[in-house]
C-alpha cells in the first residue's frame, strides 16, 4: 500500500473526532475504511458528517462502522490511467482505485488542478436573479465582464432588457445541483460567487431536509466542481447569523452560536469549504450584514425592507426583539465588496472569512422604527413574546484594515431614499415574489417531490 494513503486510512472502530481530525489532516475530505485483511469497506466523506450532524443524527460517540458508505463509487485499478477523466465525469470529490477489492490509490479533485491555464476573467453568478445576485449581475455587466448566471428561477427574473440582451451575459435555467447544468454555466468561466441558497430563517425552516440539501449538499457539490474546472476564486456568501445570541461584539474569531437551521447550514458550509486545500483554489468567505436595499429582485421579508413597506401601506407592525442588536449593509455595498474580493490579489484573501459590513451600522432594530418615524408615521406594537431569538453586534475591522472596504451607504440615509422611490410606485405588497418563505412553501407544496430530500 503505497505511503499517501496513511492518512486516508481508518478501522470501523475508529470514533468521529478522530476521523475530522484526519480528514483536516490530509485536506483530502475524506477517508476510507478497511478491514483487518485490508479490504476496503467503505467511504466517509467530511459532507456526510456535517449532513448527518445538521439533521441531529449523528453523535461524536458514534465509530465509523455507524456512518461509512458501504455502496461506494470505485476505479479498478486497470483504469487508472483514466481516473482523471472518470473523476471529471463522475460526482464525487473522492473516488478510490482498487485491486481486488484492495485499496491501492485513489484521486480526489485537488489532482485536477495542475497546469491551470491563463484565461480572460468570466464570472459565474449562482443566484444572479435574486435579490443580491441582480444588483451584482448589474454592476459586473457595466464594468465589462463576461458574466455566467446559473439561477433555479423561483422568484422570477427582474433584469433590465438591456442588461438580459448584452452579449457579455448567458442565463442558464437550472439548479447548481444539476451536473449538466452546471458543467454548462461553468465553461470558461474563471471565478465563480455563489448566492444561490434559501435565504433567511423563515424559508429555512420550512422543510429542514429541502434546506440541507439545497443550503449544505449542493454547495459542497458545487466546489468540487469548480475544482474540477479549475476555478481561481470560489466567492462564498455565509452570514453574521453564524454568531446567533452573543452579549460580545463578534469578531471572525469569536465563538460561533447558532440559533437557526439557516446558520447551522452556513457554518457547516465555511468548515467544507474551507477543508478543501487543493493548491491554486482560491476560496473567500463573506459573513454578510443583515442586507436591506433596492434591487430588481424586491424582498420585503426583510426587517428594513418590510419595515419601510409596512409603514407606506399604514400596516401596523407588530416588533419583536425591539433591543435585538444587527449590524446592516446595502445591496449595492454588498456587490462593490464581492466585486473588490473579486479583484484583490489572491493572496490577501485565499481561505479568508472576512465579516462584511461596518461598525457604524449596528443598530437595535427598534432603531430602525425611529429611524422611519424621522420621515413618515409608522404604526407598531411592541410584542412580548420574542420570535427571533439572535442577538449580536459585530466588528468589521479585519475587513476595513485588510481590504481597506468602506461602506459608501448607510441605514438612515437609504431609509429615506427607499421611503421616496416606493412611495412612487405600485407596490403589491401581496406578491409572494417578494417573499422568500411563502414562495419556497408554495414551491414545496406544489411539487411534492422536493420534499423527498434525505
Amino acid at each position: 500500500m503505497i505511503s499517501k494513503l496513511k492518512d486516508m486510512i481508518v478501522t470501523k472502530n475508529t470514533g468521529i473526532k478522530e476521523i475530522l481530525l484526519k480528514i483536516n489532516k490530509n485536506g483530502k475530505n475524506g477517508v476510507f475504511v478497511i478491514s483487518k485483511s485490508k479490504s476496503l469497506l467503505g467511504v466517509i466523506t467530511d459532507s456526510d458528517i456535517r449532513k448527518s450532524l445538521l439533521r441531529g443524527e449523528l453523535s461524536f460517540k458514534k465509530k465509523a462502522k455507524d456512518i461509512y458508505q458501504k455502496n461506494y463509487y470505485s476505479i479498478p485499478h486497470t483504469k487508472e490511467k483514466l481516473k482523471k477523466k472518470i473523476l471529471l465525469e463522475s460526482n464525487k470529490i473522492l473516488i478510490p482505485i482498487l485491486k481486488r477489492n484492495k485499496l491501492t490509490n485513489f484521486i480526489h479533485t485537488s489532482d485536477l488542478i495542475e497546469n491551470k491555464r491563463e484565461r480572460g476573467r468570466k464570472i459565474l453568478v449562482i443566484g444572479g436573479l435574486g435579490y443580491i445576485g441582480s444588483v451584482l449581475v448589474q454592476d459586473l455587466i457595466k464594468k465589462k465582464y463576461q458574466v455566467n448566471i446559473l439561477d433555479t428561477n423561483y422568484y422570477g427574473c427582474y433584469l433590465d432588457k438591456k442588461i438580459l440582451k448584452n452579449k457579455n451575459l448567458k442565463v442558464f435555467y437550472g439548479n447548481c445541483e444539476n451536473k449538466v447544468k452546471l458543467k454548462k454555466s461553468l465553461k470558461n468561466c474563471t471565478d465563480v460567487i455563489h448566492l444561490g441558497e434559501i435565504v433567511g430563517d423563515p424559508a429555512v425552516n420550512i422543510n429542514e431536509n429541502f434546506s440541507i440539501k439545497n443550503n449544505y449538499e449542493n454547495t459542497v457539490f458545487v466546489i468540487s466542481e469548480c475544482i474540477k474546472n479549475k476555478i481561481n476564486k470560489f466567492i462564498f456568501a455565509s452570514s453574521c447569523s453564524v454568531y446567533g445570541d452573543s452579549k460580545l461584539k463578534c469578531s471572525e474569531n469569536s465563538k460561533l452560536n447558532p440559533v437557526s437551521l439557516y446558520a447551522k447550514c452556513k457554518i457547516e458550509c465555511e468548515k467544507s469549504i474551507l477543508s478543501f486545500k487543493s493548491d491554486g483554489f482560491c476560496p473567500v468567505i463573506l459573513r454578510l450584514s443583515t442586507v436591506y436595499g433596492d434591487s430588481p429582485r424586491k424582498r420585503f421579508d426583510l426587517v428594513v425592507n418590510r419595515f419601510v413597506l409596512m409603514a407606506l401601506k399604514k400596516i401596523k407592525i407588530q416588533l419583536y426583539g425591539e433591543n435585538s442588536w444587527r449590524p446592516f449593509i446595502s445591496t449595492n455595498d454588498v456587490s462593490r465588496l464581492l466585486i473588490k474580493v473579486l479583484e484583490t490579489e489572491k493572496k490577501k484573501v485565499s481561505k479568508q472569512i472576512f465579516n462584511a459590513g461596518s461598525d457604524k451600522e449596528n443598530y437595535r432594530i427598534i432603531d430602525i422604527v425611529k429611524i422611519i418615524k424621522k420621515y413618515m408615521k409608522i404604526d407598531y406594537e411592541k410584542s412580548k413574546i420574542d420570535q427571533d431569538k439572535r442577538n449580536y453586534k459585530v466588528s468589521f475591522r479585519k475587513i476595513n484594515k485588510k481590504l481597506n472596504f468602506n461602506l459608501k451607504d448607510n441605514l438612515k440615509k437609504t431609509i429615506f431614499k427607499l421611503i421616496r422611490k416606493y412611495k412612487k410606485m405600485k407596490i403589491n405588497e401581496k406578491n409572494i415574489n417578494y417573499y422568500n418563505d411563502k414562495k419556497i412553501h408554495k414551491i414545496l407544496k406544489k411539487n411534492p417531490r422536493h420534499l423527498n430530500y434525505i
